[in-house]
């Protein structure tokens, strides 16, 4: 297939292409690092819910928290990659990158809206006034 070419940063960058490209491969390892973060903590909570052997309430409002933490940083793993997709799609502009930029936003911004909905559920079920 054969890629159609437009304006690319990488075109005008010249040495700074590489050093950006390096960039965005330590922000996706940023992205990585927030998930992988986010997992332990959820980790934590879900372990010491049932080692702790609290009642039932408890257990819940801990697991809900963890739940929280996790999506959080989620969500923010989430934005962080956007971020580095579109600084490569700069540095690489062409209608197939366009596409799967789009793509990836609309996939990404599905995922971010549906667990924002669930954290939102979480918070009120966790604090009910």
């Amino acid at each position: 297939m054969e890629q159609t070419k437009t304006f690319s940063l990488s075109d005008h960058l010249g040495p700074l292409t590489p050093a950006l490209e390096w960039v965005v491969v330590v922000i996706e390892l940023f992205a990585i690092a927030i998930l992988l973060l986010g997992l332990l903590q959820f980790a934590r909570a879900f372990v010491s819910g049932g080692i702790k052997q609290r009642d039932a309430h408890e257990r819940s409002h801990g697991l809900n928290l963890g739940r929280l933490t996790l999506g959080r940083h989620i969500l923010s793993g989430l934005e962080v990659l956007i971020v580095a997709d579109l600084i490569r799609t700069m540095l690489h502009l062409t209608l197939d990158n366009i596409t799967l930029l789009g793509g990836l936003v609309a996939i990404r911004s599905l995922i971010s809206f549906f667990l924002e909905r669930e954290l939102t559920h979480l918070r009120q079920e966790d604090d009910p006034k």
